[in-house]
């Protein structure tokens, strides 16, 4: 019984305060505002006064300085001229909203202001004892940044952006320098103060990293204020490079610096040759006595977030000619051929003469396989049995003498000349036989020829020419005897036998 009767005292008090508050004259008003000078304010304001709700017509409000200068009025042509056009009531009376708005906000709006309503017909009140006071400010704070103090690359993250204002009607815009999805959110603070807040949330990158992010909040009137921060944003080591000399004279030494860029810097290396041999754990490598032959080589980088590696490094070798032994010359016919290989870095000026230093044989072609250059003499007339092939670049030069074999050109020559003489002898027999053979054709017929007698004059090798003859007769038609029945009938030899035997 007891704790009923309590509940039910609780409840009539309740419901007594209430219909107090319902029936009386109050308001509900801060006492002190901040505003921007130049920026809007706006006054929150709630009212309340006994009785039931009037029309909205019978309302009128009034906001009121010490002087009793109107501040507003809702009747336009009752405001003072300090603040005609530059106030408004934000709230609707008839809902007992007695909000005011001032915009711009000057320098002189200090207050304090009070605010009185007259219910047309029924009663009228000044809330004297509810003094509003302004605090102008002439610059806004600094928004407040907040940004994690470490980040992971390719992880999405969200930084926020706060600024406290006093014009939720008109609130300042909030702008970043860095991409993302915005979302912004307002929470009212004590004094009719606000507090706007922007989220922003991407995906950080290795480009983050030491980059300024910074926001800017404007606001109503043109006035801006930004806050920033630097990004440290932790990343594995990227961009790895082997740094040397871009050229390396051969027998030198050399150092390489493996470059990386990472956050944290890389804390160790490794540098391995292309057939996977370590050869230091240093960040920087000294080779020494580097020949054209190196392997190619790489370098890693390491950090607390992980490790990359370069591409493969060659490094390049310059080095004077050499002329490999390989060089040659070859004859066929009566032309004659050298070749002669050269390896060097630059590539050598190749040049070819005899046995006249300074007359400069003409090559033929020129190949270049890498550092190694293929030059190809053809000639069919040589002053000399050797060649010379030179070589210079700027590192040096080199000489080297090449025999030109004869053998084949003596040889077909020979053959040549031994078919030649073939030939004349052949002819020569052949020329002899027929004059033979026209002198006794010529030669008057007294005796039968016998066998003895051709014998003898074929080996005697003396016949008589006679420079007379017979026009009816060809020089060479005479080739028998003119006695059809001797029984001694010459018979002349074969030409083809002829040239056989020679």
């Amino acid at each position: 019984m007891p704790f009923c009767w309590w509940c039910f005292c609780l409840c009539c008090l309740l419901l007594k305060e209430c219909a107090t508050e319902h029936d009386s004259w109050n308001i509900a008003v801060s006492h002190s505002v901040v505003g921007l000078e130049g920026s809007c304010l706006d006054i929150s304001c709630r009212f309340n006064y006994p009785g039931s709700d009037r029309k909205a017509s019978d309302y009128k409000g009034i906001w009121l300085t010490d002087s009793n200068e109107k501040v507003f009025h809702s009747e336009a042509s009752q405001i003072s001229s300090t603040f005609l056009h530059r106030t408004s009531m934000l709230g609707d009376l008839h809902h007992r909203n007695c909000s005011l708005k001032i915009n711009p906000l000057k320098n002189s709006d200090k207050g304090p202001f009070t605010f009185r309503i007259e219910i047309v017909g029924f009663n009228k009140y000044s809330f004297g004892n509810h003094k509003v006071t302004v605090t102008v400010k002439d610059a806004p704070e600094r928004p407040t940044l907040h940004v994690e103090e470490e980040m992971k690359t390719r992880k999405k993250v969200t930084v926020t952006c706060s600024v406290l204002h006093s014009c939720p009607s008109a609130p300042p815009r909030i702008t970043w320098n860095h991409p993302g999805k915005e979302s912004i959110e307002s929470k009212k603070q004590a004094d009719d103060q606000w507090q706007l807040t922007s989220s922003l949330s991407f995906t950080t990158t290795n480009q983050d990293n030491n980059k300024v992010l910074s926001c800017t909040a404007e606001f109503t009137g043109g006035m801006k204020v930004s806050s920033s921060k630097i990004l440290n944003v932790k990343y594995p080591p990227t961009d790895v490079k082997v740094i040397s000399r871009s050229l390396v004279t051969e027998g030198s030494s050399v150092e390489m610096n493996c470059s990386s860029d990472s956050n944290p810097a890389a804390n160790s290396y490794k540098w391995i040759t292309s057939n996977k041999t370590v050869v230091s754990e240093e960040q920087t490598y000294t080779m020494q006595s580097v020949n054209r032959h190196v392997e190619p080589l790489y370098c890693i980088a390491v950090n607390t977030e992980g490790e990359s590696s370069s591409s493969l490094v060659k490094l390049s070798v310059v080095y004077p000619p050499e002329i490999k032994t390989t060089s040659s010359c070859s004859s066929e016919f009566s032309k004659a051929t050298c070749v002669c290989m050269v390896d060097s870095n630059p590539t050598s000026d190749i040049k070819w003469w005899g046995s006249d230093q300074t007359k400069v044989l003409q090559s033929s072609s020129t190949e270049h396989h890498g550092f190694l250059s293929v030059v190809t003499l053809q000639s069919t007339v040589l002053d000399s049995d050797t060649v010379h092939c030179y070589a210079n670049n700027s590192l040096g030069h080199s000489t080297l003498t090449l025999h030109v074999p004869h053998s084949d050109k003596l040889l077909y020559t020979a053959v040549a000349a031994s078919v030649f003489l073939v030939i004349i002898i052949g002819l020569t027999a052949w020329m002899v036989k027929k004059s033979c053979g026209s002198s006794r054709a010529e030669q008057p017929v007294t005796h039968t020829k016998t066998e003895m007698d051709v014998t003898q004059c074929a080996s005697e090798r003396k016949c008589e020419a006679y420079s007379t003859y017979d026009e009816s007769h060809h020089v060479y038609g005479n080739m028998g005897l003119e006695e059809d029945n001797d029984p001694y009938t010459f018979e002349e030899p074969d030409d083809e036998a002829m040239y056989a035997n020679v």
